[in-house]
């Protein structure tokens, strides 16, 4: 989701050995489970701690913006291996401490349920597109006009119509948004990243991990009385 320029005049990953190919996906693959544990553990440690959940509720926007800070310490560093990847795991802590809030709103059966169908929906799409031999980066255009789209009428509808049917219907495309995003991004990662940016490539299919996540959520979750 990044410009990629500065990969054009290196070898991308589909063009290395299987050897360094399957290397490279294990170490994005692993990243990636630990950054979603990190993340789950962040968010249970602040909903079990009342005064801390409080202090992130009533602080949203600051919280948001150290969520932007970090993802761009997070690209800054990602050359650097042990910088970089505590610069990856602040992000994905602090992604859980954000939701925390979110996540008390449902009930814990709907939380689970939303995860599993989120690995079950990115293992699936993912796993296609590696061993797929076709184009995608045809999508990258589409993908981001949606996304402009998505924001814009999510801001309005919160903020000026409050329509519950409103909000269903952004989820539902969230959903699919960022399920074309996890094709897009897996296709860029192996055709234009070089085998040393893996971190890079984590924090890319994270954040489409976690929006699609968040959609699932907010379409399947049952909320708490």
């Amino acid at each position: 989701m990044e410009p990629l320029n500065a990969y054009q005049t290196v070898v991308p990953v589909a063009l290395t050995t299987p050897v360094e190919r399957l290397a490279f996906l294990r170490k994005v693959y692993g990243l990636l489970a630990l950054s979603t544990f990190m993340a789950a553990g962040a968010a249970w440690v602040t909903s079990s701690n009342e005064a801390f959940l409080m202090t992130v509720a009533q602080n949203q926007f600051l919280f948001f913006i150290a969520e932007l800070a970090a993802i761009f310490f997070t690209f800054w560093a990602r050359k650097q291996e042990n910088l970089g990847l505590i610069a990856l795991f602040t992000f994905t802590s602090l992604t859980g401490v954000t939701t925390a809030p979110v996540l008390l709103m449902y009930t814990g059966g709907s939380i689970v349920n939303a995860a599993l169908l989120t690995g079950i929906v990115f293992v699936g799409l993912s796993g296609y597109t590696v061993t797929s031999k076709k184009d995608f980066s045809f999508m990258g255009g589409m993908l981001t006009t949606g996304l402009i789209v998505l924001i814009v009428g999510g801001l309005l509808n919160a903020l000026v119509f409050h329509s519950s049917a409103g909000s269903f219907m952004f989820s539902s495309a969230a959903v699919f948004l960022f399920s074309g995003f996890i094709i897009y991004d897996t296709f860029n990662i192996m055709h234009r990243y070089p085998a040393d940016e893996t971190i890079a490539a984590t924090l890319s299919l994270y954040l489409d991990i976690l929006n699609l996540f968040m959609a699932l959520l907010s379409i399947l979750g049952v909320r708490r009385d």
